[in-house]
């Protein structure tokens, strides 16, 4: 419990502080017009993460440390999507550091050592996998940190003040539950985006004049 309460806690330098997953672009692009959208957009990430992210989580968690790799270049050539891409792999590289340097395990360090990508679901899943951690508490923990920090970003963006964003994560989680039973048994081949429009949207990250976020 305490290990995952040190894993979860935003103090953890995992990266994700710098990543809005497509909220920024979202705003600029008129996609957020007001709260109930705010809203909308944040529950359409939860569903893609979902049916897309938690599904190499779920087979990550499975899977031996010399058995990843070929699921991160798997995550690698699935997310065409250059931004998203680019986040995963920099907030896993990060995760992945964090925990071997934090924990020094040597089963985490040749993890760390074997992937050329480092893709965040991967590594999620399979670090918590050896750390102890039960698959449902990590689906749900992964699903949480998520929403956590797309509600951080909604915040330093001004979209919404710091008590608004709390009982929006709190309506918002009640539907993770909901997400991890549909998508449970799930394994990387089954993952796709249920909603593509933000996908299509974070995309353009690259192209806004000035930004607060790296995606």
């Amino acid at each position: 419990m305490l290990s995952l309460l040190q894993l979860t806690d935003s103090s953890f330098p995992t990266g994700g502080f710098s990543h809005s997953a497509g909220l920024e672009s979202a705003l600029q692009h008129k996609v957020i017009k007001s709260k109930t959208d705010l809203g909308k957009i944040i529950q359409t990430h939860l569903e893609n993460t979902g049916s897309f992210s938690l599904p190499f989580v779920n087979e990550a968690f499975r899977k031996d440390v010399q058995n990843v790799k070929d699921l991160d270049e798997f995550f690698n050539a699935s997310t065409s999507n250059h931004v998203a891409n680019r986040a995963s792999r920099k907030q896993g590289k990060s995760f992945s550091d964090t925990v071997t340097k934090v924990h020094l395990n040597e089963e985490l360090l040749r993890l760390y050592q074997s992937l050329d990508h480092h893709h965040y679901p991967v590594v999620f899943g399979i670090i918590y996998s050896k750390l102890g951690i039960d698959l449902k508490t990590t689906q749900i923990a992964f699903l949480s940190s998520t929403l956590k920090s797309v509600i951080s970003s909604a915040v330093r963006l001004d979209i919404i003040g710091a008590i608004e964003a709390q009982r929006l994560q709190l309506e918002l989680q009640r539907s993770i539950p909901d997400i991890v039973k549909r998508n449970d048994s799930k394994m990387a081949v089954d993952a796709a985006l249920r909603f593509p429009v933000i996908d299509v949207v974070q995309n353009c990250h690259d192209t806004l004049f000035s930004k607060l976020f790296y995606s």
